[in-house]
Formats: C-alpha cells, structure tokens, sequence
C-alpha cells in the first residue's frame, strides 16, 4: 500500500535539528541503531526530519562527526552507552558509571561527555532489568529524574518477561508519571508464541498508556509502536542490534540449514514484512527466478543474493533503504488513525504476499509463514475497528 509521501530526506513538516528538549529531538522520528562503522552510508538513506542515527559501538563519536562534517547530515544523533549488554542492574548499582575508565564517574558526567561529544540528547547508562526487579527500576527512575535535566532519556534495557501479563500492569503504573522521555529496548533471544502476543499486545500498552516512550533497538516492532503513537522508534541495522542479549549469555546466531555453518546476514523481505536469512531464501527459490528489490540502495538485485558474510554490510544497507521508505509513508498522515490504517493495510498485504511466495516456489506444504507477530499487527489493534475492513483469516 502505497500514499502520498514527500522524497527521501524531505519532509512535509521540516524541521531543523533540534538539541536540548529530549522530546522534542525524539518526536515523530524512527532512528537507524547501527554500529558507527555504517554511519556514513546511512546518511544518504536517513531523512534529516523523520530519522537519525543511534550510534553504538567503536568509535561513534569520530563517526558523528564526519556525519555533521563531511556529510552535513541535519537529522539527530544519539549514543547508544550498551551499558546493558555487561551487567545486571539492581536497586543499589541501576547505571553503569564506569564506561571504559579506570576511575568511577558519576552519572552526571556520563550524560554531560555524551552533550559534550555532539549528542543532541543523552541515553541513560543503564543496565540490564531482569524481569521483576523493581528495585533496580525505581533507581533508575531516580537517578535519571534527579539530575533535573531536560536532555536526558531514561533508557530502560528491560526484560522482555516485564512485558508478561503478571508485570505488565506494574511496569506502566510506575513509568506513566516518569517526566522525561524514556527509551523501552527489549532484551531476550528466544520468542515461543505466547512470549510473542505477550510482547506484542504488552509495548501497545506501554505506548498508549504511558507518556513518551520510544521502542529502541528493535526490529520492525518499531514501525507498530510507532503506529499506535510512540514517541520514536529505533530499528537495529543488524540482528544484534535489534535487541538486547542478557549479560551472562552467548548471542545465538551462525547455525542454519540443518545446523550446518551459515553465515549469511538476515535480509528484510519487502512483500513478506519480515526477516529471512539469505541461506533460507536462496535454498526455498532454488533454480526459480526470485523477486528483484528495487529499494534505493539494491536497484534491482535479486533478493536471494544475500548469502556470504561480505554481503551483511549490503543486507544492513538494504533493510534501511527499505523500512525508511515504510516509515516516511506511516509518519505521512497527520492523524493516528492514518497511521493505523496504514500499517494494518500494509501488514495484510504482507500477510497475503507469504502465500504468493508458496506459489513462486512451488512449496507442496508453505514453506513462507507469517510470523505471530505480523498477525497480531495485521488484526485489531488499540483503535476502533474500520468498519467494513477485512481482517485475515488466520489458518487453524
């Protein structure tokens, strides 16, 4: 489903970079979550006024500089500290004050070198939430509101079980009177389909019921948080970077295909709304002609290509070129329930696109199936049902 939507890196509703306001340098935007090595080919894909760049990783300050410098790229930028990615977090230790120095700094000075090294507004240094511990939760909370500023964002690395029905509730009455921005990323690697419709119906609740929260370092999820009316979304540019992996664990990636090596990236399929490894596609398609992307970074490669590791830089580059386009177009309609419309319309169309997949490659039993997640975003949502509108018939 396609409407009406300014060029790339245009907006209707332009604006200038904004540094300071928190919310105002989040408001309406979804960020790329890359590693700063990507940043310089990502400015060409970003709009200055609906996206920018969450940086995590080697080197992001030299990387947001040659973005400003040498590109002259308007749009803003953030770091992304990974604070969560080493530690768990408790009530009497909630923020990671060391970073790589030797001698302990305060959470005052992690915000402030963030400002000082060209952030226009600063993540938290947070550490990983393990689902119900509301100790480390409520610290975080004050430390981030006592510093009194207005360009700080609560990051909050939560576990993907505070969004389980028994937590839920908990989690937004102690975040909805939170008064500064916060950014939501979920930790967690493995998704059965109850975690999933748990997940799924929970950051709608987190997105409708409590005041300014964005969905960071996450997959297309953003784009639905985004729909049902977030203040910001950031999607990973890889698959590491579209969640948080708990402290303590290995990140589960490399093994594909019978458990043989495989080190093919994951690709964003544009018909199909969905992730799939390049190994994966390249094997259902066989011989048989495969669909061409015509996104602005591919220009008509086929989409079965994405198979060794030097193609991972590409399947990256590709997957924003692609889901920016989704985003300029969910970001377009001035109303939420525009918006809703939109992606409920585009999911279904995804929806419909598995089975012609089945058809191009000739599965005897469908080999593409719809993930739970994009049911969920294809049926009834927070907003009242459209009437006349055609929810899919899910397969029993």
């Amino acid at each position: 489903m396609r409407g009406p939507v300014p060029p790339p890196g245009e907006s209707m509703r332009p604006r200038g970079r904004v540094r300071g306001d928190a919310v105002a340098v989040l408001a309406g935007r979804v960020f790329a979550h890359t590693r700063p090595s990507d940043a310089s080919d990502l400015v060409a894909l970003i709009g200055a006024d609906d996206g920018g760049l969450v940086l995590t990783g080697a080197n992001p300050v030299r990387a947001a500089r040659r973005c400003r410098d040498e590109q002259a790229f308007g749009g803003p930028i953030l770091f992304d500290l990974a604070a969560a990615e080493g530690k768990i977090a408790t009530r009497e230790r909630p923020f990671d004050e060391n970073g790589d120095r030797l001698v302990e700094t305060t959470l005052e000075e992690r915000v402030q070198g963030q400002i000082d090294a060209g952030a226009d507004a600063a993540l938290t240094p947070t550490l990983y939430l393990r689902a119900g511990e509301f100790g480390a939760v409520e610290a975080a909370v004050e430390g981030a509101v006592g510093l009194g500023r207005d360009d700080v964002i609560l990051s909050l690395p939560m576990d993907a079980g505070w969004l389980a029905r028994g937590l839920i509730d908990k989690v937004i009455g102690l975040l909805a009177g939170v008064p500064i921005p916060k950014a939501i990323m979920l930790g967690g690697q493995f998704n059965p389909p109850q975690r999933v419709m748990d997940g799924v119906l929970g950051l709608r609740r987190l997105v409708t019921e409590v005041p300014n929260v964005a969905l960071f370092r996450t997959d297309l999820a953003g784009l639905d948080a985004m729909a049902q009316g977030s203040l910001a979304a950031s999607i990973g540019t890889s698959s590491a970077l579209r969640h948080v992996v708990p402290p303590g664990e290995a990140a589960v990636y490399g093994r594909a295909n019978g458990g043989r090596d495989d080190r093919s990236p994951s690709v964003l399929v544009p018909d199909l709304l969905s992730y799939v490894r390049g190994s994966v596609l390249a094997d259902r398609f066989g011989d048989r002609p495969a669909p061409l992307c015509r996104c602005a970074r591919c220009g008509g490669r086929s989409i079965v290509s994405f198979l060794r590791q030097e193609d991972w830089r590409d399947a990256r580059l590709h997957g924003v070129a692609v889901w920016t386009q989704w985003a300029r177009n969910l970001l377009y309609p001035d109303s939420l329930a525009g918006r809703r419309r939109y992606w409920r319309q585009l999911c279904r169309e995804a929806i419909a696109a598995h089975a012609r997949y089945n058809t191009l490659v000739r599965a005897r039993e469908p080999v593409f199936t719809p993930p739970e997640s994009l049911w969920i975003w294809a049926g009834e949502d927070t907003a009242p049902t459209t009437a006349g509108a055609a929810v899919p018939v899910r397969p029993r």
